[in-house]
């Protein structure tokens, strides 16, 4: 009866080999989770430091777009109207369908999510240290961005253009259509796409012009204002610059370490390294 009871040989090879590749999965897992966190805390580092470094420039240009929203805030409502008659009344349902689906896609779990997976398969699968940093930058400035966006909307109670009471800042509100102060949407699809155009414009460039038309977009179904899609795409500037021009450089400096290894000879087949620079 004993032996009816106890597991076949086939079946304890089988449970071993499972949980041999439980194992092995969780530790890779871990690896990578740690990697990928060290290599963010690098960017996050170093993205600071070159902004205390170019303290007068970073001043500048806060300075620079505050006034200019400023400016915008006062001729909104003509910007607005003109946006919106842009592409003319004839097609006035089909543009409105395409801005809603912009709308849409272009919210954090549609176009950043979509670029984020597909930039972190590409640098599993070449194993590129410049692919994994390019992430981690998109994803810090997508999350910095659109953090400091949502905080705004909140504590501002902007109303939204379609809002049918008084317009202007109500302060801090949860509802939604008092959330004009900045736009979300554009944080978070400009949040991602500028890291990425400083390091790597080829792929880069079409990002910004998705964002922009996500911007658009936003304006065109009446829920933001120009001035509220200026901030957020100057936020977006403001944390993602630094995080591309980190990845760009700390990528030239790998190649010309290997061109140097090259140069000299030497075959270098060892793994890049997380905190390598």
């Amino acid at each position: 009866m004993e032996s009816l009871i106890q597991p076949s040989p086939v079946v304890k090879l089988r449970s071993l080999s499972l949980h041999g590749l439980l194992d092995a999965v969780t530790q890779d897992l871990q690896k990578s989770l740690r990697a990928w966190w060290s290599d963010g805390k690098i960017l996050s580092r170093r993205a600071i430091t070159w902004v205390a470094r170019h303290r007068l420039l970073a001043l500048f240009f806060l300075s620079s777009c505050a006034l200019t929203v400023g400016s915008l805030m006062s001729v909104d409502v003509l910007l607005l109207h003109q946006i919106q008659q842009a592409c003319g009344c004839d097609h006035l349902a089909f543009v409105h369908q395409v801005a809603v689906q912009l709308s849409y896609w272009g919210d954090f779990l549609g176009f950043s999510m979509l670029i984020f997976v597909a930039l972190g398969v590409t640098a599993r699968l070449r194993q590129s240290l410049f692919f994994r940093r390019l992430v981690i930058a998109a994803v810090i400035g997508t999350i910095s961005t659109g953090a400091v966006a949502n905080i705004s909307r909140l504590l501002t109670g902007r109303a939204r253009p379609g809002h049918k009471g008084a317009a202007g800042f109500h302060g801090p509100s949860f509802k939604s259509s008092l959330q004009s102060f900045p736009s979300a949407h554009t944080a978070t699809a400009f949040g991602a796409s500028v890291p990425i155009a400083i390091a790597l414009p080829p792929v880069g460039v079409p990002m910004l012009l998705i964002a922009a038309s996500v911007s658009w977009s936003r304006i065109q179904n009446n829920r933001h204002h120009p001035s509220d899609v200026f901030m957020s795409i100057a936020l977006a500037f403001f944390f993602g610059l630094p995080l591309g021009v980190v990845v760009r450089r700390m990528r030239r400096v790998e190649l010309q370490r290997r061109r140097m290894i090259t140069a000299s000879g030497q075959l270098d087949l060892a793994p890049l390294k997380p905190t390598m620079t």
